[in-house]
């Protein structure tokens, strides 16, 4: 506000308290109006925000409510933890199993001999490790290698920047070749230790040796790490082993200590032998936390029906209403939430649950709050799990076995819809050309430093340079079996998830990769080959042939295809609605029914309260917009009142200017007065 000051010399009156007294009488009770309102607003605003909070508490809560696979949840138990864990997935069923460990899976490895320093030199040249079986003599020792060509061969090569006991170890880990490295001190010296990076009799070690020095056979230089049919220069420490079990009462072996398949959906860790002791597994639906989870959501609605009883609250001694009482939105909010916990589920009129007061949950008339009958909510899960599932989470069933129902969005609506196939999804491929022998075994086939090296992209991944193993190859599918492992143990194509499947077509003479992936972003190309004699395994710097998405309709609406999967067209009841078809003819490919259960249900209805353009954020904006026009009052208002008092200041300075006139006129008149009076006589 602007300061006008006055001192009053004409009138002596003290015009600025006058005047400010006279602007705060007008100023104050529409000041007071307007702070009333904008802290009933705010008041308001904060109801409204902890309302959201209450309603994203609860959407909280149901983030594992209206999953179909929390459902599925199970828990597995052990009488004897320090023989035999378990793991069930779920797709585990439930049941009781009895399991004997005989032994456990255990890793080959080897050791060199001692060596006086870690630094202490050790050669150079090439290491080859092949992985696979030894038989063993009647003594124990190893005799003859059968390689595993589903692996494929690694090698390494030691030089003057590794050529040290250390260095070996580090070299050795660093390329990941499956075979880990160590230094130990057996007190006789530093012995390097090689262990096979997995357990299992099919993955022990061959270590052959192209030895600097000339000799790979003799304790000297780099083939003293040699572990083959010709030289077995070092000791082996442990052979490799699988385990052996016995699952209700039948005898499996696995190569690893975590075995699975053996009970569907199961996974047995192995974690010590004892072939005596009978260890009681049990698998069953995990009720404990599919109950804290409606628990936790109960606790969640209750506070938000806490708060709603707070804001609407009516004081009948005082008059006093609380800062929602009769608010519409509130209301219709309340009033959906509590609409859709107590109706029938829509698909499930006829099924034998249909809404939550059928697994004990009830509502309290007079509060509102909801309660959960926790026995026969448990006593309904053990006994009706798929009607439980569909009764919260969204459940899809479809009548062809090679169309699966996948997922949904916020916008599916539940129904029944037609699904029809008009074209299949396919995967990319590349042909080689048709140079190669149909047998190989007449005239083998050799990879070496001229046509072992090439780079190629696999659904647009770039992969690093892919090394065949040199040697010959007497058929196809050994090389192409070659191929396969080895671009499928490429690191980028890994990190990506990206795989192909390499077959020898005997009848062209030609390998054909094959993306492992399906649809239009599928496709098998070569970046490089090399130069030397890119022709011989009939490789080209080429595109592939792409595959192609699925094609077909869903409740008689085009669809949109991404690889195997259709997904329902934006505007249509299906909108969202994801179903995979992994195979199958062209044509009509059945029904797909989709339920949406309570939990899904009101998730959709939480979004679409709290999310833009819901009801809780139209009214918090409706009230910031209200919030914003009270400042601009108040700012209209300080205008208002700085023009009052200037025209107050202007109206008393006036008058104050008469008021010295007067005076001055009225000190003129006396002193002419006094000028004519009569001298008076001594």
């Amino acid at each position: 506000m602007a300061t006008i000051t006055s001192t009053g010399l004409g009138s002596g009156l003290d015009v600025q308290n006058i005047v400010s007294s006279l602007v705060d009488a007008e100023r104050k009770p529409a000041e007071a109006r307007l702070q009333r309102q904008g802290e009933k607003i705010q008041a308001q605003l904060s109801a409204f925000g902890q309302l959201k909070s209450d309603l994203g508490g609860m959407q909280d809560a149901l983030a594992k409510l209206k999953s179909p696979i929390f459902w599925q949840r199970r828990q597995s138990s052990s009488s004897d933890e320090s023989v035999v864990t378990a793991t069930a997935s779920t797709v585990a069923r439930a049941g009781q199993y009895q399991v004997t460990v005989n032994r456990t899976a255990q890793a080959h490895a080897v050791a060199t001999g001692a060596f006086s320093s870690v630094d202490e030199v050790v050669g150079e040249g090439q290491l080859t490790i092949r992985f696979g079986s030894w038989s063993y003599d009647a003594g124990g020792n190893p005799t003859t290698f059968s390689a595993d060509n589903t692996v494929s061969t690694r090698s390494l090569t030691i030089d003057a920047s590794n050529n040290t006991l250390s260095g070996l170890r580090d070299a050795i880990n660093d390329a990941g070749i499956g075979v880990r490295a160590s230094i130990v001190n057996d007190g006789s010296g530093f012995r390097l230790v090689l262990t096979s990076a997995e357990t299992g009799k099919a993955r022990a070690m061959e270590i052959s040796v192209s030895d600097g020095d000339g000799n790979d056979t003799d304790a000297a230089g780099l083939s003293r790490l040699a572990f083959n049919g010709a030289a077995f220069n070092t000791e082996q420490t442990l052979a490799g082993r699988d385990a052996e079990l016995k699952v209700d009462g039948l005898t499996v072996t696995s190569a690893s200590n975590l075995v699975a398949g053996v009970i569907d959906g199961v996974t047995l860790n192995l974690k010590s032998a004892a072939p005596d002791t009978t260890v009681n597994l049990e698998v069953k639906l995990d009720d404990e936390a599919i109950t804290d989870a409606l628990k936790g959501f109960v606790e969640a609605y209750n506070q938000f029906r806490a708060d709603v009883s707070e804001f609407t609250a009516f004081d009948q001694d005082t008059g006093e209403a609380a800062v929602l009482l009769g608010d519409s939105t509130l209301r219709s909010v309340n009033n959906q939430l509590r609409r859709m916990l107590g109706q029938v589920v829509p698909g499930l009129e006829n099924a034998n649950i249909r809404s939550l007061a059928d697994v004990g949950l009830s509502t309290d008339k007079d509060s509102g709050r909801l309660s959960l009958n926790e026995s026969r909510f448990k006593d309904m899960l053990a006994n009706h799990p798929e009607e439980m599932k569909a009764l919260f989470a969204t459940r899809g069933d479809t009548t062809d076995a090679q169309v699966r129902y996948f997922g949904v969005t916020s916008k599916t609506r539940a129904g029944t819809y037609a699904v029809e196939v008009t074209a299949l999804a396919t995967r990319g491929y590349f042909e080689g050309a048709s140079v190669l022998p149909a047998d190989f075994a007449a005239t083998p086939l050799v990879i070496n430093a001229d046509n072992d090296e090439f780079t190629l992209d696999v659904d647009g991944i770039r992969s690093g340079t892919i090394r065949l193993t040199q040697g010959s190859y007497a058929s196809g599918a050994d090389l192409a079996r070659e191929i396969q492992n080895q671009i499928n143990a490429d690191d980028a194509l890994k990190a990506a998830a990206r795989h192909v499947e390499v077959n020898y077509d005997a009848a062209n003479g030609r390998f054909v990769l094959t993306s492992s992936t399906f649809g239009s972003g599928s496709n098998v190309s070569f970046a490089q080959v090399d130069t030397h004699s890119p022709a011989q395994l009939g490789f080209s710097v080429a595109s592939g042939t792409a595959g192609q998405d699925v094609a077909g309709r869903i409740n008689g609406v085009e669809a949109e295809g991404k690889g195997q999967f259709l997904l329902g067209a934006e505007g249509d009841a299906s909108e969202g609605l994801q179903v995979k078809v992994l195979g199958g003819a062209t044509g009509a490919r059945g029904e797909v029914t989709l339920v949406r259960g309570v939990a899904d249900r009101l998730d959709d209805l939480m979004r679409s309260l709290t999310g833009s353009g819901g009801a809780l954020a139209d009214k918090m904006e409706g009230l910031n917009s209200r919030l914003g026009k009270l400042n601009q009052a108040q700012q209209k208002l300080n205008d208002r009142m700085d023009r009052l008092e200037r025209y107050y200041f202007n109206k008393f300075n006036a008058m104050d200017a008469l008021v010295a006139r007067f005076k001055s006129t009225g000190d003129f008149l006396t002193q002419q007065l006094k000028a004519l009076e009569p001298k008076s006589n001594n």
